[in-house]
C-alpha cells in the first residue's frame, strides 16, 4: 500500500517519463447494499463522485488491487468478488488527465459479492461515501466518466456469467 500518489507505481513512473501515454492497469468495484443501491465515493482532489477504483501497484494481483482500493476509499473489506468485464478499447479507454498525462487504461470491473465492515464516509482518499439507486447516480467528474459509469452499470445489469470484453 502506497502512502500517496507520488509514492505509487504510476507516480514514480510519471516522474521518469513525464506526460507521454502509458498503459495503466486499473480496477473498479461495483458494491451494492441490501437494498440494491450502488456505492459511490466523493474523491479528494477533484471533489467528484465515482465508484471505488484505482490503479494496480507493483507486486499486486488484480483482485488484491480491488480489495485494497475498496478498503482505502471506504474502509470496507471485500471477501469475495466476480470479475464481470475488462475494458481496454483504445477508443473509449484513452484520456488525458488535468495535468496533461496521457493514459490508455485497462480496467477490470468487479462485482463485489461479499463484503463486511462499516462504511467510512471520509478516508485519506475520499470526502464522502453513499449508496445510490442504480437509476439515480451522483454527478461524475466529467461527461467521459458519467458515460463510463452508465456503461459499467449497464454491464452489471446484463451480466449473465460470461465475461464482458471490450
Amino acid at each position: 500500500m502506497s502512502s500517496g500518489w507520488h509514492d505509487s507505481y504510476i507516480g514514480k513512473l510519471r516522474k521518469i517519463i513525464g506526460t507521454q501515454k502509458i498503459i495503466v492497469n486499473s480496477v473498479r468495484a461495483i458494491l451494492l447494499d441490501n437494498e440494491g443501491r450502488v456505492l459511490f465515493i466523493k474523491r479528494k482532489g477533484d471533489n467528484k463522485w465515482g465508484m471505488p477504483a484505482g490503479a494496480m501497484e507493483i507486486e499486486e494481483s488484480v483482485f488484491d488491487a480491488m480489495k485494497r482500493e475498496v478498503k482505502e476509499e471506504t474502509g470496507l473489506d471485500v471477501h469475495q468478488a466476480t470479475l464481470i468485464a475488462i475494458y481496454s478499447s483504445p477508443k473509449t479507454q484513452t484520456f488525458t488527465d488535468r495535468w496533461g498525462n496521457e493514459h490508455h487504461v485497462i480496467e477490470y470491473l468487479f462485482r463485489v459479492d461479499n463484503w463486511a465492515g462499516t462504511l467510512e464516509k471520509e478516508t485519506n482518499e475520499s470526502l464522502d461515501a453513499a449508496f445510490y439507486p442504480l437509476d439515480s447516480l451522483p454527478e461524475a467528474s466529467s461527461d467521459l466518466f458519467a458515460r463510463h459509469h452508465e456503461r459499467v452499470i449497464n454491464d452489471y445489469k446484463k451480466f449473465d456469467g460470461k465475461l464482458i470484453l471490450e
